[in-house]
């Protein structure tokens, strides 16, 4: 689990950290429905980037294939951060 979750235990004096951290986590993966489901959202918003990218006759192609993959690139950092 990615460490920034975490980082409001961290603050936390050194002896509440570790029963915080413990319920953090706990939370974390009873949070299963939402994590799942935010997981396909993503993935299908992905694959519509590429989608984007087919039509390689029109105008402003470069621009779009840039575009579609920073978007990917963005929706794959929020894919790990939730993993």
């Amino acid at each position: 689990m990615d460490t920034r979750w975490f980082k409001e235990d961290r603050a936390l004096p050194e002896s509440e950290q570790k029963d915080a951290k413990e319920e953090s986590e706990k939370a974390l993966k009873n949070a299963t429905f939402i994590k799942r489901r935010l997981t396909r959202i993503l993935e299908e918003e992905i694959e519509k980037t590429y989608l984007l990218e087919e039509d390689v006759d029109k105008p402003g192609y470069k621009k779009r294939v840039l575009a579609s993959a920073a978007r990917r690139k963005a929706f794959k950092e929020v894919t790990n951060l939730i993993k």
